[in-house]
């Protein structure tokens, strides 16, 4: 039997992975829920859904759906991953996982007291053209890692939700968590100094930053993200025997290596893929089906770990969201 899943909300992201699970084998696209009836009805005769709910509670008490994806604006996502979680629900939380680590904690603490798997779908942490890399790096093809840079653009100054504080809204939470995620992933987690600088926008959202990282073994990253302009959305990393250029840090297309004279070793493209989705919905499955509370890919320590990144971030700002305490 194919395993149900439901999503929970029904803009750019829930037709992203609606489009997606339509077309992996073995999961059934089997319930939406919006705010309201006619909008989950449409997105259900759009892409083939066997059920529609006009609230979200519904959808959560609904015995045949085996994992909920949430894809509703930042604020929201605290308050319905919690009820889904009570619900005995298991969740896959579209980043941001929440609006602080505070909110993260006390998800991941409710879902282990329940025993209800949850993880945030920080989709390129389940890449496999990542895995790769991280493989050739740990092989020594371009010796030491010295340093990371990452950049992300789009233009995105026009959209209300990311131009509201009370939706969580700015650079940084939005894209601003892919740059990080990608220097995570080639550095690790040794931190020693995080540095900042931002530019607001009249909202009082950040409109783009740099973060800056030192690591405790000297290697450091350099990372971008406004939501000012597109950018190329290129990751590099250095190191003492040459280089590697990433193609696209949002959804990775591909990278290429050199040599210490800068000349091109290699070229590696991604696999072929339905959009890139469907390896978290996939690893969240297996581990759901394991009995698992958690994915080894993005653990719930990997989802705490960013959260603090971020809040550090903000509180070198003086940048707090209204439903939080000053952070």
């Amino acid at each position: 039997m194919a395993f149900r899943f439901g999503i929970i909300g029904t803009g750019y992201m829930a037709e992203a992975m609606a489009d997606t699970v339509r077309q992996m084998k073995d999961v059934e696209l089997y319930a939406v829920a919006s705010r309201t009836e006619e909008k989950a009805e449409a997105f259900a005769k759009r892409y083939g859904v066997k059920k529609y709910y006009g609230s979200y509670r519904a959808l959560m008490e609904e015995d045949a759906v085996e994992l909920i994806y949430i894809a509703t604006p930042n604020h929201l996502h605290y308050e319905q991953a919690r009820a889904c979680i009570q619900h005995g629900k298991p969740v896959l939380l579209e980043k941001p996982f929440t609006l602080n680590e505070q909110q993260a904690q006390a998800l991941i603490d409710l879902a282990e007291r329940n025993h209800v798997f949850l993880c945030e779908a920080m989709w390129v942490r389940f890449m496999p053209l990542m895995q790769q890399l991280k493989k050739e790096i740990e092989a020594g093809r371009i010796g030491e890692v010295t340093a990371v840079t990452a950049n992300i653009g789009y233009d995105l100054k026009e959209k209300e939700r990311v131009n509201r504080l009370d939706m969580g809204g700015g650079a940084l939470l939005d894209i601003g968590v892919y740059p990080i995620t990608f220097a995570l992933q080639i550095l690790g987690k040794e931190i020693e100094t995080i540095s900042t600088s931002m530019v607001p926008m009249n909202s009082g959202v950040d409109a783009q930053e740099f973060v800056n990282l030192v690591y405790e073994n000297g290697a450091a990253a350099g990372l971008y993200a406004t939501m000012l302009s597109n950018t190329d959305k290129q990751g590099k990393i250095y190191g003492t025997e040459g280089y590697i250029v990433v193609e696209n840090i949002n959804n990775y297309a591909g990278y290429q290596i050199y040599d210490r004279q800068g000349d091109r070793i290699d070229s590696i493209e991604r696999p072929e893929q339905i959009s890139g989705l469907e390896y978290e919905v996939q690893a969240c499955i297996h581990a759901i089906q394991k009995g698992a509370l958690e994915c080894p890919l993005m653990t719930h320590a990997d989802t705490l770990f960013l959260m603090r990144i971020l809040d550090t971030v903000r509180k070198a700002w003086n940048l707090r969201y209204p439903q939080e305490e000053p952070v």
